[in-house]
């Protein structure tokens, strides 16, 4: 029996070895898709040939902090003949199973068509976070192999698409009011390709890098920078080509909610109208969305009434501005640029590697451009600071640290915005009755009632046998909507509590802000005090009229959004970077900051030319005062500003000599003056870089000149 056992186990065990092999051999019979599709085409055949679609995208420079091919290509993508004029032929499948050639730096070329029926959508409650979005369409990491490691700081940073079409969109408008963006796209995609693991450089690149530095530093930064603004940051490795459509819509949040919508709402909506422009379905989304829009006062489509949109569209042609929402306009919009994208597709997803990869790995100049390239990035970069505390709610997103949310308040909405008009919150005192006549024979029993809405809400203790009585009592109605309500206060003397008697009532009208006021009863006065704090978000006196919600503003010069302002040039050199003034922020003009200079914070506008500050104990070079005429760090005009200096010391002495009184006001304007511009310049003027000197002259705060 065990024999027979084994020989079965020896037997079965002989037949799956040679299914095995049979099934290998099968699949190694089979033709690979990619060597069926690509063949070596003859030297007529490539002569005649066209360029497969896009097979040359991916030679294009890409820059990280725009999110965009820069046009100025790093690699050779028109050298397809090999050595024996022959090349590689693939057959497209997409159009007509034409064969088409491959450049040299094209490998792994693949035709596969796959378009997407649902539109993806998200919600973003700042700019920081659209933004930071934007380089979903990476999909490796693009920091590999920079030197972009800054520790703890690294949460607070933003480096991609900082620069971007998108951002410029927008951040601007974070600091005039709360808005949330609704992102809805969708995207097709025909060929993708890799590019060779050694691919050759195109002309204009290399020359480019030749013409570099031997050493990089704060001299020479500018020469590497001017090769990164021409051919970007980084280059493709890999492409997934077609086409694809993202718009982003701005929702003002709380102007959205006063007309019963949320931004949650909003975005479903427009995924709604968006999804019929692709797939003419209709679900009971659709049927939610018709009965929001009713109750809106234009009652048109949700993307005609949120129509603060930035589209881009990759891909094909088109002459539709608003693709994704071109249901009702031109239902055939969205087809007729489908069919242009096999001939005109464009890279919708690709992985990236710096362009110091590119050069040997041997040479200098691969490390330097290493650097230039993190340098200029951080340059670009943004510093998430959130710049106000929660006017109402608590902060309780780590994804997303300056955004509010508000919980368990009728008044407002989770993102803390007003319900509806009207809402704010009211809070009462009664102060006090003077002149009370309540009984005959002894001093009045008062109390008083709080009415709203002809409902008893408060009832203040009574007070005996005092015609004159102080009740200090605080009504805190919490949020209500005072564009309709009713307030009464009515004056009672107690009896037997069935039979007390009213000596008088009133009805003030609620209007936002403190007012303290009386009412005249049949006898005497009641004061009273009315706290009435709108809703956020809402103004006027009834509290209906809507209220932006702008950031400071003292600091919207020093921040391109309500929460994110270039990285300080302070914090920049503990990065490495090489500051100087040719910063990349600067040099655009685009952008301020408050940087922390030597233990003062100093407010520093970044403008060409010079650094405008105010502040004191600012060390530095090329700077402008406030207080302070302009000065440069060139030897030779230093020294001019320091005779100047010296003359005005001998001045000084002459007044002392003199036996000038010290409180002289041209004397204590001098000083003044002098004291300011030493703090200034604080190392820079040979002779008031040493306070002593001023000291020396000015005296102490006290005002007390010593004589020499």
């Amino acid at each position: 029996m065990t024999q027979a056992l084994n020989k079965y186990f020896q037997l079965s065990s002989n037949m799956f070895l040679v299914n095995i092999w049979i099934c290998a051999g099968l699949l190694l019979s089979l033709p690979h898709c990619t060597y069926q599709s690509c063949t070596e085409g003859t030297p007529q055949e490539c002569t005649n040939a066209e360029f497969a679609p896009g097979a040359n995208l991916a030679g294009e420079g890409f820059d990280i902090t725009k999110m965009e091919r820069k046009g100025a290509f790093v690699l050779n993508m028109n050298q397809w003949k090999r050595k024996d004029k022959t090349c590689i032929l693939c057959t497209n499948p997409v159009q007509e199973n034409k064969k088409q050639k491959l450049p040299l730096t094209v490998v792994d070329w693949r035709a596969k068509q796959s378009c997407s029926a649902k539109v993806s959508t998200k919600l973003h409650k700042s700019s920081e976070s659209l933004v930071g979005s934007s380089v979903s369409s990476v999909e490796n990491n693009w920091k590999v192999n920079l030197d972009l490691q800054v520790g703890s700081k690294g949460a607070s940073l933003i480096l991609a698409g900082t620069n971007s079409h998108l951002s410029s969109y927008s951040m601007e408008k974070t600091k005039n009011d709360k808005y949330s963006f609704a992102s809805h796209s969708m995207s097709c995609e025909y060929y993708s390709y890799r590019v060779s693991s050694a691919p050759k450089l195109h002309r204009e690149f290399r020359k480019a890098v030749e013409k570099l530095p031997k050493t990089y530093s704060a001299e020479t930064k500018q020469q590497f920078y001017k090769l990164i603004d021409d051919f970007g940051t980084h280059y493709i490795t890999k492409g997934k080509l077609g086409g694809s459509i993202e718009s982003v819509t701005s929702i003002r949040q709380c102007q959205a909610s006063l007309k019963g919508l949320s931004a949650e709402e909003v975005q479903m909506c427009l995924e709604v109208e968006a999804s019929a422009s692709i797939t003419a379905t209709i679900n009971t989304q659709t049927k939610h969305c018709k009965k929001d829009t009713q109750q809106t006062d234009s009652k048109s489509a949700f993307s005609s009434l949120f129509n603060d949109r930035f589209t881009e569209i990759k891909g094909g042609h088109t002459t539709e501005p608003d693709l994704l929402f071109s249901a009702d306009k031109n239902p055939e919009a969205y087809k007729e640029w489908l069919s242009t994208l096999p001939q005109s597709p464009d890279i919708v997803s690709y992985s990236l590697e710096s362009l110091h990869e590119l050069l040997p790995t041997t040479s200098k100049v691969r490390k330097d451009l290493r650097s230039a390239i993190s340098h200029y990035i951080l340059e670009k970069g943004l510093w998430r600071n959130c710049t106000d505390p929660c006017k109402a709610g608590i902060k309780t997103n780590s994804q997303d640290p300056c955004v509010c949310q508000c919980h368990n308040d009728p008044a407002v909405n989770q993102d803390c915005c007003p319900t509806r008009k009207g809402m704010a919150r009211v809070i009462i005192t009664i102060q006090r009755a003077s002149g009370l006549w309540g009984d005959h024979t002894t001093g009045t029993d008062g109390y008083v009632k709080v009415i709203f809405n002809k409902l008893e809400v408060r009832r203040s203790p009574v007070i005996y046998n005092n015609n004159n009585p102080h009740w200090g009592m605080v009504a805190d109605l919490g949020s209500e909507d005072i564009s309709s309500a009713k307030l009464r206060f009515e004056v009672w003397d107690e009896d037997n509590k069935w039979d007390d008697d009213l000596l008088g009532a009133c009805e003030p009208l609620l209007t936002a802000g403190v007012k303290a006021d009386l009412c005249n009863m049949n006898h005497g006065q009641l004061f009273y005090k009315l706290d009435v704090q709108c809703a956020p978000s809402l103004s006027g006196k009834s509290c209906t009229d809507y209220k932006p919600s702008p950031m400071n503003s003292s600091l919207k010069k020093f921040y391109v959004s309500h929460h994110a302002r270039p990285i300080p040039e302070a914090i920049l050199p503990e990065m490495g970077v090489f500051v100087n003034e040719s910063s990349s922020w600067k040099n655009q003009s685009v952008t301020t900051g408050n940087v922390n200079v030597t233990g003062s914070n100093v407010n520093v506008n970044v403008t060409t030319g010079n650094v405008n500050v105010t502040g004191s104990n600012v060390t530095g070079t090329n700077v402008t005062t406030s207080n302070a005429p302009v000065f440069s760090v060139n030897t030779v005009l230093s020294l001019v500003y320091s005779l100047y200096s010296f003359c005005i010391l001998c001045f000084l002495c002459y007044v002392h000599n003199a036996g000038e009184s010290a409180s002289n006001p041209t004397f204590l304007t001098l000083c003044t003056y002098i004291q300011s511009w030493s703090d200034s310049l604080n190392g820079t003027n040979l002779i008031f870089s040493n306070p002593t000197w001023v000291t020396f002259v000015c005296g102490t705060e006290s005002n007390t000149y010593p004589m020499f």
